[in-house]
């Protein structure tokens, strides 16, 4: 048996009883020094009747000074005087207690008052729930602090709904793009065992069927865990954007070839500081995409060029893209012609991960222009300034 000791931590006191105290604090310190000067002035005072001093003015004459001790004329004076002090000073502390007790009970009442909206702004939040985050927290009238904390967290509760929502949609996507090659490999397999016998062409379609499904599988399955890991990966490259499209041209000249594309680069370069790895496959997803959904014959250029940021451009001549799906393309699994698409292997995650990668390295990617003769699409990010 193990046992595990934990180090329990003090229970603290709520903010009303803290505020409560301190306040208290605040006004035992001003009474006491009330209390001390103004008693020591009085008693200062009282004292100072000991020596008393008659002036008598004669006809005709000079006044003259005489000390005369006030215990001869009253007997009893200095008694009296004792016990003025004593009763003074007594009723003084009386006077300074009953102040402190009453003034710490007020304010106890009164920071009760103050904090019942904080408090009914807490059961609001333990209220809160994933299947609830799309209800906003009622704004209070008042305009004050908690009206504006409430305002805060509501814009919060809104951002945490669009990224559970734009996650649920993620999971929904990525299960029915795995669950499609898997229910062709399974509709395949299960006609194929159906037949007795069967010719040599048939399992040459079946293997290539598996061949381009279980590719399909892995595609996709790289994709995602590319899109997970991205915040994992170090960016601290200087890296120019001319000798990394180079590389990329290289890599796609085959595919450019297969489509019948040529990949143009102009004159022009910029440099940034971040992930070679990830910035490589952003710019060699945009070159791929240019030439996949190209025309025959086409051509895909890439320039760079510098204004306040580094902007790497994409320009092909394809279709186009229509205003209403410039945006959308960027969005996971979201495909402008599904059927084409897939005929191409393709699983709508590749500008959902170049416009993640623009977002890891503080820039965005968009489509700055589309036409019936083709598209431009702007990878623009922080230009570095140590080179």
């Amino acid at each position: 048996m193990k046992f595990y000791s934990e180090k329990l931590s003090p229970r603290r006191l709520s903010l009303q009883w803290r505020l409560t105290l301190l306040i208290s604090g605040l006004v035992i310190t001003a009474c006491a020094l009330m209390y001390f000067f103004i008693s020591r002035s009085a008693v200062t005072g009282l004292e100072g009747i000991s020596d008393y001093v008659v002036l008598v003015t004669p006809d005709n004459s000079n006044p003259i000074s005489i000390n005369v001790d006030p215990k001869i004329l009253i007997p009893d004076l200095e008694n009296q005087i004792q016990n003025t002090k004593n009763n003074f000073l007594f009723q003084s502390m009386i006077a300074t207690g009953i102040i402190i007790l009453l003034s710490s009970i007020c304010t106890w009442f009164v920071t009760r008052r103050a904090l019942t909206p904080l408090r009914r702004f807490s059961d609001r939040i333990r209220q809160v729930q994933a299947q609830n985050l799309s209800e906003p927290l009622e704004v209070p009238l008042s305009e004050d602090e908690i009206s504006r904390l409430t305002r805060s967290f509501n814009d919060m509760l809104a951002r945490l709904d669009n990224a559970f929502s734009a996650q649920k949609q993620f999971v929904a996507s990525a299960a029915h793009e795995l669950r499609t090659p898997l229910a062709v490999m399974q509709t395949n397999l299960e006609v194929f065992y159906k037949k007795p016998e069967h010719a040599p062409q048939e399992y040459d379609r079946l293997f290539t069927m598996l061949q381009e499904q279980t590719g399909r599988l892995s595609h996709l399955a790289e994709i995602l865990l590319d899109m997970t890991g991205l915040q994992t990966v170090e960016r601290s490259d200087t890296i120019s954007l001319a000798a990394l499209t180079e590389e990329v041209f290289c890599d796609l000249d085959p595919v450019a070839e297969k489509h019948q594309v040529r990949l143009i680069q102009t004159d022009g370069d910029c440099t940034v500081t971040g992930s070679y790895i990830l910035l490589y496959r952003a710019v060699y997803n945009l070159v791929e995409n240019a030439i996949k959904y190209n025309r025959p014959s086409g051509s895909v250029t890439v320039s760079i060029h510098s204004a306040e940021s580094a902007v790497l451009e994409v320009t092909d001549t394809g279709i186009g893209i229509s205003p209403e799906n410039q945006e959308k393309i960027f969005d996971p699994f979201y495909r402008v012609d599904k059927s084409r698409s897939r005929a191409m292997g393709g699983a709508g995650l590749g500008l959902a991960l170049v416009s993640e990668i623009a977002r890891q390295h503080n820039g965005q990617v968009k489509v700055t222009q589309s036409s019936e003769k083709g598209s431009t699409i702007a990878l623009i990010l922080p230009e570095s300034t140590d080179y």
